[in-house]
């Protein structure tokens, strides 16, 4: 079994819990490997392969990834490039959490000891969709982007946006607002929730649909079919514009006219799932305590 493992090493924490972790793995007779840009964190550990980048993930059955949401979604990325180009499926993803809420973790860093379920194969999959992007701009249409958690377009220069939402090429409302979020289900507990939008099942398959701050009295997040094709058109004037990022990273700015369609990925993460109810903990252990404490 070849464990590949991701951590986020500029939290202490993080790189503690994964030295562990990869002395844990050893012991079940696991081939551990991390990328050679580790290689002088992890050179007290003898029995850890460093190799190159580009090789990191071939023939590999696990991507540890250890730290917060931020790094198992960094995790989940690279995994998604190394499959595009490799032409093979994503390699399994498990998250350790050592960050705050870790709603994409398996486990937390105190139960580390169930990394032995990898081995023994008591664990399930959770196949988590993913959403497409591209823009269609003056210079033409953009490549692809992917995003697990969300794409979201926010305004440029403090201005607020006006903008349409077409499904399947039918105009479903024109709104004026500082932005708009598109999740999934994984990403439902992120932005979108911040936003007011509902916590969703991770396994399910919808496009959830939030206005940030939008400038109504009536509106309402929405929940679409995972077979539609969305469109957001942005109308403005001036030097204002919208800011399209996936997965928090920025990807282009749209200006009068200009567009970007979304629709689900046809790729997804495979996330390892190790206790079966990872979710429903974060979600009562974290996000219900201030009522908790009541």
């Amino acid at each position: 079994m070849k464990c590949v493992l991701d951590p986020n090493i500029s939290k202490l924490n993080a790189l503690h819990a994964a030295k562990k972790a990869a002395e844990i793995l050893h012991g079940l007779s696991s081939e551990v490997v991390v990328e050679d840009q580790l290689a002088a964190q992890f050179c007290d550990l003898p029995f850890v392969r460093v190799i190159p980048q580009e090789q990191l993930f071939a023939d590999a059955d696990f991507a540890v990834a250890v730290g917060g949401d931020g790094t198992i979604l960094r995790c989940a990325e690279r995994l998604l490039h190394y499959a595009a180009t490799s032409g093979t499926p994503p390699v399994k993803l498990v998250g350790i959490n050592t960050g705050t809420l870790g709603f994409l973790a398996a486990f937390e860093v105190d139960e580390l000891e169930m990394l032995s379920r990898l081995h023994t194969g008591k664990y399930e999959i959770s196949s988590r969709m993913m959403l497409r992007t591209q823009m269609q701009t003056a210079s033409g249409e953009s490549k692809p982007l992917h995003a697990l958690n969300d794409i979201y377009a926010s305004r440029l220069n403090g201005r607020i946006c006006d903008f349409s939402v077409s499904v399947d090429e039918r105009l479903i409302g024109s709104y004026r607002a500082d932005g708009i979020i598109f999740s999934t289900p994984t990403g439902s507990t992120a932005y979108a929730l911040s936003a007011g939008g509902p916590v969703m099942e991770p396994d399910l398959s919808l496009i959830e649909m939030n206005l940030i701050c939008p400038h109504s009295l009536f509106a309402r997040p929405m929940l679409f079919a995972p077979q539609r094709r969305i469109t957001v058109t942005y109308h403005g004037v001036g030097n204002g514009g919208l800011c399209v990022h996936a997965d928090g990273k920025k990807a282009a700015e749209l200006r009068n006219a200009e567009s970007f369609t979304l629709t689900v990925s046809e790729h997804s993460i495979p996330f390892v799932n190790c206790k079966g109810h990872a979710f429903y903990d974060a979600l009562h252990g974290k996000l219900m305590q201030p009522l908790k404490g009541m």
